[in-house]
């Protein structure tokens, strides 16, 4: 009933990469499943995906269909991973200038003991004294969209 493909197409060329995305959508249409694609590449997603839940150590920090959440990421975490997705910065390339990439900073937290509060706290940039103490809830943000993060709505405030 359900086909969970876990990185599917990672280190693959595009081409390979294709052709087992295409494997994928023959599976689920010729037998009914659904399908559960753990990928860290937004590019899979976008292209494949209807729902998308992001998640950090192992916790729900987002989740919507993926439209929604391509127009509309509001976790810090998410805002962070779009950032870092490489894109043609033509302004930069006409002067010669490499445009920099986004990074996350910080480290991954420890999964071996309990994590308080928010586990993207630590590398958070909106993040207060409650992110560090209590773990949020999944809140409604409209339109299927769900976020856990108790200052979200500062995050839909900034840009991308």
């Amino acid at each position: 009933k359900v086909l969970i493909a876990d990185e599917p197409t990672t280190a693959l060329d595009v081409t390979i990469q294709a052709q087992i995305l295409e494997l994928i959508a023959e599976l689920k249409a010729r037998l009914g499943t659904a399908v559960v694609l753990i990928t860290h590449d937004l590019g899979v997603v976008a292209e494949t995906c209807d729902q998308v839940i992001v998640m950090y150590a192992g916790r729900m920090t987002e989740a919507a269909p993926v439209g929604e959440l391509f127009d509309r990421p509001l976790h810090p975490y998410t805002r962070g991973l779009m950032r870092a997705i490489p894109r043609l910065d033509l302004e930069a390339e006409a002067s010669g200038r490499r445009p920099r990439l986004s990074e996350i900073t910080g480290l991954v937290p420890s999964l071996t003991r309990e994590i308080a509060g928010c586990a993207f706290a630590p590398r958070c940039p909106i993040a207060v004294d409650r992110c560090r103490t209590e773990r949020p809830p999944p809140s409604d943000a409209g339109r299927s969209h769900a976020v856990a993060c108790h200052e979200w709505q500062q995050s839909e405030l900034a840009a991308p």
